[in-house]
């Protein structure tokens, strides 16, 4: 993939996702989901298929257990139902920021002022932000709830350039969704940043202005050799 832009020199802002940027959901997904399904499928090989379809079908959500446990053969109703509680109730099991995370925060912030724009209900972004305890190292963070818009809705972005007082120009999106976080960040006029940790194909569409592998890359890219 190529730049469709020069670097970014001199943003006056850098706004960070959450999930699969700072913190690794994707694992933390899996590692939930081996135990929500473990009491039903004691099998390892068994349930780590059972865990890759439930993968496919949806990034979230229980609703969909009922259908992927009699696919396969299990037709258990209190089965699904203590999978589902134990997803419920474990909801951050394994969540932990990715080793690169804190040193690019505090390397940006010696530049650049600092946010955060993370889609989700507040009652689980919240305390998502209080249990890695990064909220504190941003100027401020956007809950998609509390807000009112969710990504991809070019008004959350908007509200964060107004909150830090800044022009679109001068603040770069950095996110690893296609969708919510490129297509959002660029038709509210902002540079977006690809975070592709897992070195995925660009579904389609117009490009970011960049794509990286980890927040070192993403930071060269804006001019910090730090």
């Amino acid at each position: 993939m190529n730049d469709q832009t020069g670097p970014l020199r001199h943003p006056r802002l850098i706004i960070f996702d959450l999930d699969n940027t700072l913190c690794d959901h994707r694992s933390s997904l899996h590692i939930r989901l081996h135990h929500a399904f473990k009491s039903a499928f004691p099998d390892q090989e068994q349930r780590t298929a059972l865990v890759s379809a439930s993968v496919e079908i949806a990034h979230d959500g229980t609703e969909h257990f009922s259908d992927l446990f009699a696919e396969h053969s299990c037709h258990e109703p209190e089965a699904v139902e203590v999978a589902k509680s134990r997803y419920r109730s474990d909801r951050f099991r394994g969540l932990e920021l990715f080793d690169d995370t804190l040193d690019a925060i505090a390397a940006a912030s010696e530049r650049f002022e600092v946010a955060m724009i993370t889609n989700g209900p507040t009652d689980i972004q919240q305390p998502k932000l209080d249990l890695l305890g990064i909220e504190p190292l941003f100027s401020f963070v956007l809950i998609s709830e509390s807000t009112g818009y969710w990504k991809p809705d070019p008004r959350i972005f908007e509200l964060a350039l107004e909150r830090a007082g800044v022009a679109a120009h001068e603040a770069v999106y950095i996110g690893d969704s296609p969708e919510n976080d490129v297509k959002g960040a660029q038709s509210a006029g902002l540079a977006a940043i690809w975070m592709n940790r897992w070195d995925e194909k660009w579904p389609g569409g117009r490009e970011p202005q960049h794509a990286a592998k980890d927040l070192q890359e993403a930071l060269s890219w804006l001019g910090f050799q730090g």
